[in-house]
Order: C-alpha cells, then structure tokens, then sequence
C-alpha cells in the first residue's frame, strides 16, 4: 500500500515482496533439484509406473486450477484491503493498470501451458493406441477451463457487490489459502519453465540477446501470471520491479550464460 515501508516482510501490503523472495530463493537453491525430480517422474510415467501417471496428472492439474482457486478465496480480502486503504473503485469494476491487452495476454499464456501438456502426454506414451484421444482430450479441457479460469481471474478485479455467503470466504484464512495457492502455483510454473528452458535448443544457439530477450519475456510472461494478483497493490513502487526482474534473472542467466552446459 501507499505509504508503507518493507519492515515487516510478511505484513499484507509487502506480499508482492515476499513473493519475488521466494521465488529468487527458490530459483538460486531448490530449483535444480525440482527439475531433476519432475525429469525422474516424467520417465518414470514414460516407462509406465502408474504412481508416476497421477503425479504428472496432479501437477498439470495443479496448475491449471490453483489461479482460479486463488482469484475466488482472495477476491472479498482484496477489496476490504482497498476500502481501508481509501482508494475509490469503479462500481463496474476495472481493467488493471487500464490495459484492456492483459486478459488476452493471460490467456494466451495459459493456452500455451495446456498445449504442454498435451504435447507432453504424446511424448510419453508414443506408441500407446490411446494417446491421441488423452491428448486431445487434455487439450480440450485445457483450454475451455483456460477461457473460465481467465473469466474468474480478472473478476477478481472488479469490486463484489455483496459480501460472499459463504463465511469462509470472509474469513480471514480463505485470503491465506488463497496466497498459499499462487505461491505454490508459481513453483509449479518455475519447473516447467525451467526445464522447458533448460531443453529447447533456441535458447542455448545463437548470440546472447538473440536467446536473453525471448528467455527474459518468456519468462515475465509467466511469472506475471502468478504475481498480477499482487501486482495491482504494489504497481506504484519502483522496487515492485526490481524484486520481479531479480526473480526471473536467475533462470535467464544461468539458461542462458550456461549455454548448451545448462541441459
């Protein structure tokens, strides 16, 4: 919020913060050891451990549903927030930042990440009769819940008209569950970016901007995702973007700098 500083890191108004920490710190110390072990359960799942099939189903699910979950506990706390905060609000509700381009701009992100998985089943299972029908299914419902899932997202934008009939959701915890579920969701997004990363040759051949800018908007775009929740409370301090593009450097330069060693 206006006006407050970053002496206490967990406080509400510095969530934003605590969010590009743990992502940096995930990214510099645990995500190797992430990737490594979604590598060893994807071959797993290749080979056939059916133990193996439900994780990758759980995390592609995981990531598919955790915004939405998110925009739905978090959205009465976020508008309290701003009333207390003495901010006026558009009874109609309002695009973030005034960028009518940022729904499209999510979805089309989130499109992407369910042709990965789609992709990513046909990869598994190449020879397997069923596998295009899975595969398209996946697909399918990716990308219909992708359109609802951006509906319920930037919805969370606009201020409710009443309070949620449900008392959980006025609940001070359904606001926690809900930051618990971007936090997660945003690790879940880190290994599948760096290990898309790690593995796609565009991004280790060629001069270093050729591979460090598309790497560096890639990645903002899937990082903002995530953040856009804490973003709209925090857009107005310069150290917002310095925190995001501190997040997001380490992937790129090791990527990047690491050359065809990082794979």
């Amino acid at each position: 919020m206006p006006g407050k500083q970053v002496a206490n890191i967990f406080a509400k108004y510095n969530r934003g913060i605590l969010f590009d920490l743990f992502v940096l710190l995930a990214n510099i110390f645990l995500m190797r050891l992430l990737v490594q072990l979604f590598l060893d359960v994807f071959r797993e799942a290749s080979a056939g451990e059916s133990l193996a099939k439900f994780g990758l189903l759980l995390f592609y699910l995981a990531l598919l549903v955790l915004p939405s979950i998110a925009a739905i506990l978090k959205r009465w706390h976020y508008h309290q927030r701003i009333k207390q905060s003495g901010e006026k609000e558009l009874a109609g509700g309002w695009l973030p930042f005034g960028c009518i381009f940022l729904p499209p701009a999510y979805l089309i992100v989130n499109m992407w990440l369910s042709l990965g998985v789609s992709l990513s089943w046909i990869e598994m299972f190449p020879n397997a009769p069923s596998t295009p029908a899975i595969s398209g299914a996946l697909l399918g419902v990716g990308l219909v819940y992708n359109v609802v899932q951006t509906v319920l997202v930037f919805r969370y934008f606009g201020p409710p008209k009443r309070a949620p009939r449900l008392a959980f959701l006025r609940n001070p915890r359904s606001d926690l569950v809900g930051d618990i579920c971007i936090f997660v969701n945003m690790i879940l997004a880190q290994v599948l970016l760096n290990w898309g990363a790690i593995s796609y040759p565009g991004f280790h051949e060629g001069k270093f901007v050729d591979r460090f800018v598309p790497l560096l908007v890639f990645a903002l775009l899937m990082y903002l995702t995530g953040r856009i929740f804490f973003l709209v409370e925090d857009i107005r301090h310069p150290r917002t973007w310095v925190t995001i593009l501190l997040a997001n450097l380490v992937i790129v330069l090791r990527v990047v700098l690491g050359g065809a060693s990082a794979r």
